[in-house]
């Protein structure tokens, strides 16, 4: 699994086809870089796992149902998280790849090309970044805290992610340092790595879920839903990051309209 992303992720770092598909809308694009990142992939997990089923962002809706069977075993794959940003050559996107068994992550690994940085995470076996020990900050008030969320394709959910990420200010009068890239799989590693304290969506996906949620976790970062259930890598609705944070935030969304949760 890491040498089939650092192989992708050199792929995509020296790139330079940025001509692109739209899908749903002018946001929301697949570019040759992703065709040709899946391609390598897939071949790469084929060749050392030729049993193991493959899917990935770029696959047909018909085939992306199985990833919501609670049964479900397989490598979860993204082969850009962060296209927008790699088709403006903003240099935040990622490769992932997630290992799930009876639908339970049990593998991830993540591959930052642009900085050179490979995540890994195993169930049970802690998390690292270019074979170090990584762990969650200590950081306990939302006052000096970083806390993220990221960009929607839809319109109407950007704009309640926004409200939501305001009503942080408005309940606890502090505005925590914001951040908000294209690429959730960076988010969930540098929370792991404790440069970021937490990070809230609306609308993930199981390929941005299922390698860095994993390794958020055994980093020692907790990964719930935005009403406070514990997380799987099929949820969209996600509030992620060092316990002490978390808890806070999912305070202050439990006191807001909850329509800014969907």
């Amino acid at each position: 699994m890491k040498t089939a992303a650092l192989t992708a992720g050199e792929l995509i770092k020296n790139s330079t086809d940025t001509t692109h598909t739209d899908k749903s809308n002018k946001k929301d694009f697949v570019t040759a870089a992703d065709v040709a990142s899946q391609e390598m992939l897939i071949k790469e997990l084929n060749n050392a796992f030729p049993d193991v089923l493959v899917l990935s962002e770029e696959h047909s809706e018909q085939e992306q149902k199985k990833l919501y069977e609670k049964d479900f075993t397989g490598f979860v794959i993204d082969p850009i998280d962060g296209t927008f940003n790699f088709k403006r050559g903003m240099k935040e996107s990622a490769i992932s790849i997630g290992y799930i068994e009876n639908g339970e992550m049990m593998v991830g690994v993540a591959f930052d090309p642009y900085r050179d940085e490979l995540y890994w995470a195993e169930k049970g076996k802690g998390a690292f970044c270019n074979g170090e020990p990584i762990r969650v900050s200590s950081h306990d008030t939302i006052e000096g805290a970083a806390v993220a969320f990221s960009n929607s394709y839809d319109d109407e959910t950007m704009k309640r992610m926004m409200l939501r990420h305001m009503a942080i200010y408005e309940q606890t009068g502090h505005m925590p340092w914001t951040s908000c890239p294209g690429s959730a799989v960076l988010l969930y590693s540098w929370i792991a790595c404790g440069r970021v304290e937490a990070y809230h969506h609306t609308s993930l996906k199981p390929w941005d879920n299922a390698a860095a949620m994993l390794i958020l976790r055994e980093a020692g970062g907790e990964v719930r839903t935005l009403t406070g259930e514990q997380a799987r890598f099929t949820d969209a609705r996600v509030l992620a990051g060092n316990p002490k944070i978390v808890a806070l935030l999912q305070d202050v969304f439990s006191k807001i309209d909850q329509e800014l949760l969907s």
